[in-house]
């Protein structure tokens, strides 16, 4: 493949020797649920709450449905993730680093920043009064 550019507003992910610009927008979101028959969320975590593994096709989907880069083909994706396999890593590290760019997507809701949690006050502050204890 010729140079990689770096669009905005996306995040470089490497399945294999592929280079993927993944983006997680409206329409993305709604492709990738259309293909997959099913929520998004819905492949993390089962009726009950728990964490669940989604199969990997469907891992695929999702990084093909957020993909901004222009002519990267249904085929071009299963062979970077059989390079990514044949690499040493595992489906549960695919998950992880999906997981994490849904995540800093926004995808699973805004995060509470420290400040936002404790309202500036730490635990392992000593107090700023002399106590008498």
């Amino acid at each position: 493949m010729g140079k990689v550019v770096k669009m905005p507003n996306t995040t470089e992910f490497q399945l294999g020797n592929l280079t993927l610009q993944l983006r997680l927008d409206g329409r993305s979101i709604l492709n990738i649920e259309k293909r997959l028959d099913e929520g998004i969320m819905g492949l993390f975590v089962k009726k009950q709450g728990e964490v669940k593994l989604p199969p990997a096709n469907s891992l695929l989907i999702i990084l093909q449905g957020a993909n901004q880069t222009s002519g990267v083909t249904e085929k071009a994706i299963v062979e970077g993730f059989e390079q990514y396999i044949e690499s040493g890593k595992t489906t549960m590290d695919l998950f992880g680093e999906i997981n994490e760019f849904l995540d800093n997507s926004g995808f699973f809701g805004k995060k509470e920043t420290e400040t936002e949690v404790t309202n500036g006050e730490s635990l392992d502050k000593e107090p700023e009064t002399d106590s008498l204890l």
